[in-house]
């Protein structure tokens, strides 16, 4: 876990307001700082006031309230302690107005980590993988936690991910080893499981350092988190002979890896030469070896130098990735001449690439990650993982930035961002740190809030030194009749799973890099000799009844 970079965080709901619910605050606020202009600030939801649950403690707008949902180290409903590390989380619609997160364990089989254990591991010498919290809220009530245990384990360094049409939750390994099998792949976890699955990993999309995932138009798009230092970073799609349908079937499936190329340039440098708004034609190349056996991703066949060889673009640490108006959206943290981060959007439809955002510096963003889309009013919200303050950072769609929340007593990053199945409630992970015991280092702990208030009504063009509104400071959120201004939902609100599937947040294990640096998920360069035990099929998993 990084403590020295700011982070976003991108949100399963993410087509909200198709791509202008991202492009227009990203582009606004490029457009203002492109002549180094200051970003103009806004109150956002108001002044943030203290509120505190009894356990933590949070810095947010005075309508605005939270409850520790979950932490680290509480039992869970099988009996084994809540493991620590959170990172990637999905959110879906359970029974009887339940919301079921999905939460990822980032656990690199280092010193101070709490395993995630299940029955049967896909690797028993791995302890990271994924835990299911089930969420129940009595009308407008505050949120309590109702179930958790582990859904999936015996996987290493589960980082970010994203969800699928069908209710599926894709967990990313953000690292290439061996244990007693293979590791560098994606996971699916069916959301209805009530009960652990065995692990599959998703052979044909390919091995190397997953971050996150989207699915479009019965394609799987795939970011790659690997530095320039480290040969740089391809943008891959996952084409499946058959159509897929269900949870499991990724899994079973035949069909292609492919990277993006730029038609008219061969091996494309695409993060310090390329110009804001401008489109790039694109083809796509096979990748011949996607499932190799290079345990140290830098030799020839590593998938990334397979896609090179053959005139691939080359990026600089991808992270989230979402969908918005039949487009993908992806952005890297380094990436730009200030290496201070980018966005990009693919569209399938024109075969174009282009960068919608370059930061010129950290007073602007400084690594950008993931991005939430707050469904309510089309807003975005940026995480911060600074060397100070952390900070959940608001854009509106006209380039504006509001603070809406900041940590107090838990220095760990914010990461695993996402809105539950109506809108009302951002669940949000702070990641914590390794050590401690089952219960993590003090005030270091990982721990998974529920923050909820009036979404809907952000104040509109007002500075940010504007008193707030006096009214609640604690209780549930209201019923927000306001909705007008808010973009049209293309089939993706904060946490229905029936879409394209955007990725959902998540943190990371970076640190303060200069850029082009080693980065914090590169356990494949750290451990070149992960063993020689042959790749072994993992077993499909039931899927048992909804909960």
């Amino acid at each position: 876990m990084a403590t020295m970079q700011r982070r976003a965080f991108v949100k399963r709901g993410a087509a909200v307001g198709g791509g202008l619910a991202v492009m227009g605050p990203l582009g606004a606020l490029s457009a203002q700082t492109a002549h180094g202009a200051p970003p103009e600030r806004v109150s956002g939801y108001g002044p943030l006031v203290l509120k505190t649950d009894g356990q933590n403690a949070l810095m947010l707008p005075e309508e605005f309230d939270f409850i520790t949902l979950d932490r680290q180290g509480t039992p869970m409903s099988d009996g084994n302690p809540t493991p620590g590390i959170f990172d990637g989380m999905g959110a879906f619609r359970g029974r009887g107005g339940r919301t079921i997160l999905i939460r990822n364990h980032e656990n690199r089989e280092r010193p101070g980590e709490t395993p995630v254990v299940v029955p049967d591991p896909y690797d028993p010498t791995t302890i990271g993988g994924c835990t299911k919290v089930v969420v129940r809220r009595k009308g407008r009530g505050r949120p309590t936690k109702e179930e958790s245990f582990a859904i999936i384990g015996g996987t290493s360094t589960n980082c970010a991910g994203g969800v699928t049409p069908w209710e599926s939750w894709i967990t990313c390994e953000e690292v290439v080893k061996r244990g007693e099998r293979k590791h560098g792949y994606n996971f699916e976890v069916d959301a209805e499981a009530d009960e652990p699955v065995e692990a599959q990993p998703i052979r044909a999309a390919g091995r190397f350092a997953h971050e996150a995932t989207v699915f479009l138009d019965g394609i799987l798009y795939q970011t790659e988190d690997r530095s320039t230092s480290q040969g740089g970073a391809l943008f891959y799609r996952y084409v499946p002979d058959d159509r897929v349908r269900r949870a499991g079937e990724l899994a079973e499936s035949e069909g292609v890896l492919e990277a993006l190329k730029l038609k008219d340039e061969f091996r494309a440098d695409m993060d310090v030469s390329r110009v804001v708004g401008r489109r790039y034609d694109v083809e796509w190349v096979r990748i011949d070896a996607p499932d190799h056996d290079d345990d140290t991703d830098s030799t020839p066949i590593a998938t990334r130098f397979q896609g090179q060889e053959k005139g691939a673009a080359v990026f600089d640490r991808e992270e989230g990735a979402w969908v918005g108006d039949r487009r993908v959206y992806f952005d890297c943290t380094s990436g730009g001449k200030a290496g201070f981060g980018q966005v990009w959007e693919y569209d399938p439809k024109r075969e174009t690439i282009t960068l919608i955002f370059e930061s010129p510096g950290p007073e602007v963003l400084d690594f950008p990650d993931n991005v939430v889309i707050v469904p309510k009013t089309g807003d975005i919200f940026l995480q911060e993982d600074s060397q100070g303050d952390q900070y959940v950072r608001g854009v509106t769609r006209d380039g504006r930035i509001y603070d809406f929340a900041m940590a107090v007593n838990n220095t760990t990053e914010f990461c695993g961002g996402c809105f539950d199945p109506d809108g009302d409630i951002l669940y949000l992970n702070q990641q914590g740190e390794r050590g401690g015991g089952v219960d993590g280092p003090p005030d270091k702990n990982a721990v998974t809030y529920a923050i909820f208030g009036p979404f809907s009504r952000r104040r509109k063009d007002r500075s940010r030194d504007d008193r707030p509104d006096r009214g609640r400071d604690d209780g549930p959120p209201r019923e927000d009749p306001g909705r007008e201004g808010a973009p049209d939902d293309e089939g993706a609100p904060g946490g229905v799973p029936n879409r394209d599937g955007p990725s959902a947040g998540r943190g990371g294990d970076r640190g303060n890099r200069p850029k082009g640096g080693d980065d914090g998920g590169s356990d494949a360069l750290e451990d070149p000799g992960a063993g020689d035990a042959p790749a072994d099929e993992g077993a499909p998993g039931g899927v048992p009844r909804r909960r």
